[in-house]
């Protein structure tokens, strides 16, 4: 994770929510399954979502932009970053199921 180009160092269990949740929203904009890698770019009111390094269609009303950048940065908002407010940047590798 990358806040305005600072790496923000996490520990496992933060790593693990943060993947969580981002799956989470993820999945619940019916992108295709498997997912094997997530990338999270926001940037004011702008949300990029990546699942398998293809664009995700978001055709998202202002409401929905808004939901998933703000649960993203209140997730992230008692992280030690450089500026949670800022650009913010997630890659997610996810783990293969068992």
């Amino acid at each position: 994770m990358y806040s305005n180009g600072v790496e923000a160092h996490l520990t496992p269990f933060i790593a693990q929510f943060v993947g969580n949740v981002c799956a989470g929203i993820a999945t619940s904009l019916k992108t295709p399954l498997p997912i094997r890698r997530l990338d999270y770019e926001l940037d004011g009111e702008a949300v990029l979502i990546h699942v398998n390094e293809v664009p995700v269609s978001l055709e998202m009303s202002r409401f929905s932009r808004v939901i998933v950048s703000d649960t993203i940065r209140g997730m992230i908002r008692h992280l030690k970053m450089a500026d949670p407010d800022g650009l913010i940047r997630i890659r997610i590798e996810m783990e293969a199921e068992l």
